[in-house]
């Protein structure tokens, strides 16, 4: 049976009104441990999970209404799992007690609270007992909660993870009579890589993170990013007159709205540009991501409820039906087509690796080197400093690779793109930030949009 065909028996066994996860696509055939009963009781897999901040004044009642409605209105948060051949398979019985919200009660000390949500988003879950999904709601501040949403990996992933975030916050909006539609989150919800309102605490947070970053200079003005890049005070950066001139007017307020958006977030960046490449590669208008908690596991594993500096390591998946090869494809022609203009100029692409094992590809891609500085010409690629590759194994200097595309094709599931970066090397991400606008104005082209416009598209996505 061919992966087509196999798709569309799966579509038509499983009544799914809302949420289709890809797990299910591939029936999802997990190992698991088996009871007194025979039943299968755990699986090998861990839960997914999403932390979101919830800032401003909370209804608790109003959000206990929205978890019940969602959670009878998607089937998979209702249905059993049942052993098959030895293996366990998503059926649609919805037999599955219904998920609700619990309250954590606010301890004596901000360890307790995070003990017990880590302890929530760890646990494994029951495959008949227990609910699908746990949603547990901790008051951190006067008007400040945190929601811990975590699916049983069994029966969804992290893709469906992320639509009933947005139908949650969806619905928590209708409650409160307002008019909303379907994707869009609320801007009352912020994850912790969200976006900045300009007169909030936390763009003064931002500021302050930003100035923090890029240190002083001698004489304690902020030492701008790029050589030619001077301090106007209105942001994290500006450029001089010159650069202004070269980008453009648009280019250069494009930049800027950029870097106040994300500027205290550097990881949040490296996924826009992620998301980017695969809007202007995907024919899917609405590019979902994988939350960066999903792929915390083993030698990449953070305290999610603390993250230090830049993440490693970022994830979206796509159609099941696009491949490595063809997107190996595409990022080699993306990259040849953009080559003779910034911020691409003197950027080449090197498969690194393509290792198979049975029923998984993958595929390495090491961008070199992503290094730049804005000059009166516009900006300009840079080669890695030397000192930094120093000792190292070719295929081991990733110094000499900041960014690396690792591309991993599950059996006939989706297409799993990671984007990788060494923070030793690209320590605020600021070449990124250069590298959005590339991508911007070639999604721009790609559409016929005004910049301003796609960029408002764009950005509508990762804020």
């Amino acid at each position: 049976m061919d992966t087509e065909e196999r798709r569309r028996r799966t579509r038509a066994a499983l009544p799914l009104r809302g949420v289709e996860p890809y797990g299910l696509q591939r029936e999802m055939l997990l190992r698991a441990e088996y009871g007194a009963d025979g039943h299968p009781t755990t699986h090998r897999y861990p839960p997914v999970h999403e932390l979101l901040l919830l800032r401003g004044r909370l209804d608790t009642d109003r959000l206990v209404r929205a978890v019940k409605q969602v959670t009878e209105s998607v089937d998979v948060l209702r249905g059993r799992l049942r052993s098959q051949r030895g293996a366990v398979r998503w059926v649609p019985d919805f037999g599955r007690p219904p998920a609700r919200l619990e309250e954590i009660e606010p301890g004596p000390a901000r360890q307790v609270i995070r003990a017990s949500l880590r302890e929530a988003a760890e646990a494994s879950f029951h495959l008949q007992e227990d609910p699908a999904a746990r949603f547990r709601l901790a008051r951190t501040g006067p008007d400040e909660h945190l929601l811990l949403i975590v699916l049983d990996h069994a029966c969804a992933d992290g893709r469906t993870l992320i639509l009933i975030v947005r139908r949650l916050l969806h619905q928590y909006a209708v409650l409160a009579g307002q008019r909303t539609s379907l994707p869009a989150p609320l801007p009352e919800f912020h994850a912790f890589a969200g976006q900045f309102d300009e007169a909030s605490a936390e763009r003064a947070a931002a500021r302050a993170h930003w100035e923090n970053a890029l240190g002083r200079a001698a004489d304690g003005r902020r030492r701008p990013h790029f050589p030619g890049a001077v301090d106007r005070g209105t942001g994290p950066y500006r450029t001089d007159a010159a650069a202004q001139s070269a980008l453009g007017e648009e280019d250069v307020r494009t930049l800027n709205r950029l870097s106040s958006a994300v500027g205290a977030d550097r990881h949040r960046l490296l996924l826009a540009v992620t998301q980017l490449v695969i809007s202007a590669w995907s024919d899917e208008a609405d590019p979902l991501f994988v939350p960066f908690n999903y792929f915390r596991n083993g030698r990449h594993r953070r305290d999610w409820l603390n993250v230090p500096g830049p993440l490693a390591e970022h994830a979206v998946t796509v159609p099941p039906h696009r491949h490595t090869d063809e997107l190996g494809d595409w990022l080699e022609g993306f990259v040849r087509a953009n080559d003779a203009a910034p911020p691409f100029h003197g950027l080449s692409l090197r498969e690194l690796e393509t290792p198979a094992t049975e029923g998984n590809r993958t595929a390495v891609f090491n961008f070199l080197p992503p290094l730049g500085r804005l000059t009166a010409a516009g900006l300009q690629i840079l080669p890695c400093p030397p000192e930094l590759a120093a000792g190292m194994e070719p295929d081991d200097q990733f110094a000499r690779f900041p960014l690396r595309v690792r591309l991993v094709q599950d059996m006939d599931g989706p297409l799993i793109i990671r984007v990788e970066h060494d923070p030793r090397v690209l320590p605020d991400g600021t070449p990124f930030l250069a590298a959005v606008v590339g991508l911007v104005r070639a999604a721009a082209s790609r559409t016929g949009l005004p910049l301003t416009e796609a960029y408002r598209r764009i950005r509508q996505h990762w804020t």
